[in-house]
């Protein structure tokens, strides 16, 4: 979280939870403003977090309490910090489906890919689809060879040299990558390049913690695209965190189906999150135009402003 709140500028908040006993759990989240707006999320869009929501221990209805504390803590920083909009993504959906938290919020489900790694590397290996096998031994025929990655502007400027072929440039700037790098996000945060014939042509950064490992962003140069450098990185990523005991590969569908079809590759399982947002009409409103416009302006820059 500290690295995401310095390279993005928003603030890292952290509300407790307390009982007649003393304090049972915490809400992590982030603040940022928004124009005339100050926003809270648990996590909010922009910081490459899946889910955040409530830490809580022996809370007794699970789901449905993690839900109601989220509600509480919605209000809570509506009063406490002037928040108008409030966002919270638990890691499940709720058993009984999507409840009754009232006029003011909005509910997604957000597709999630888990991936189960107990099996062990040969498992995991003999449950990926043929194609995907096939192409990680192509990978390893070419000579394309894994390192690790230490250099933030050089994936910066393949990030942006990818967006830019597809019309868009990077919602994150140069700093919040220079954050990551810089060791806030250490050593979980796990950059990996792909080099062919002496020259990086790829890039996957993972993060993990003791339990799951998340793909967080990738790039790659146009003159090798026709290389399968992402199903090595991700295999590569994959042997890494099983070696150190990872249980879960978790990475978000996209909605953009070439993206997922390389994701089901490694036949995950297509799981949902739950995501519960508080706000006014008029900021419903108003956020639907500023997503519209600012998408047609990662456009126009992508055409107009030359890369780094």
């Amino acid at each position: 979280m500290a690295a995401a709140s310095e390279g993005l500028g928003f603030t890292d908040v952290y509300i407790g939870v307390f009982d007649n006993d003393g304090m049972i759990g915490a809400v992590p989240g982030f603040m940022a403003r928004r124009g005339p707006v100050r926003v809270f999320g648990s996590p909010l869009r922009g910081t490459m977090t899946s889910y955040l929501g409530p830490v809580v221990f022996d809370l007794p209805a699970g789901d449905e309490s993690l839900i109601d504390l989220s509600r509480h803590v919605g209000e809570f920083v509506r009063r406490r910090f002037k928040v108008v909009y409030a966002r919270f993504t638990l890691r499940s959906t709720p058993a009984e489906g999507k409840p009754d938290l009232g006029p003011s919020w909005k509910q997604q489900r957000p597709g999630s890919y888990r991936l189960d790694l107990t099996g062990g590397e040969q498992a995991v290996w003999d449950s990926l689809k043929s194609d995907c096998r096939r192409n990680i031994r192509r990978a390893l025929r070419d000579s394309i060879e894994v390192e690790a990655l230490d250099d933030p502007h050089l994936f910066y400027g393949m990030l942006d040299r990818t967006l830019r072929r597809h019309g868009s440039t990077s919602f994150h700037s140069e700093r919040f990558f220079e954050s990551l790098f810089g060791g806030l996000a250490a050593p979980e945060f796990r950059p990996l390049a792909a080099r062919f014939r002496g020259k990086l042509i790829a890039a996957g950064l993972f993060y993990s913690d003791d339990r799951e490992l998340h793909y967080l962003s990738g790039a790659s140069e146009r003159e090798n695209g026709s290389l399968p450098t992402s199903y090595l990185l991700h295999w590569h990523a994959l042997q890494l965190a099983m070696a150190d005991g990872v249980s879960v590969f978790n990475s978000d569908a996209s909605r953009v189906r070439s993206i997922d079809q390389f994701k089901e590759s490694f036949r995950p399982t297509l799981e949902r999150r739950h995501t519960m947002i508080s706000a006014p009409p008029s900021v419903y409103r108003a956020q639907k135009h500023l997503i519209s416009g600012y998408r047609k302006l990662r456009s126009v820059r992508a055409k107009v402003s030359p890369g780094p």
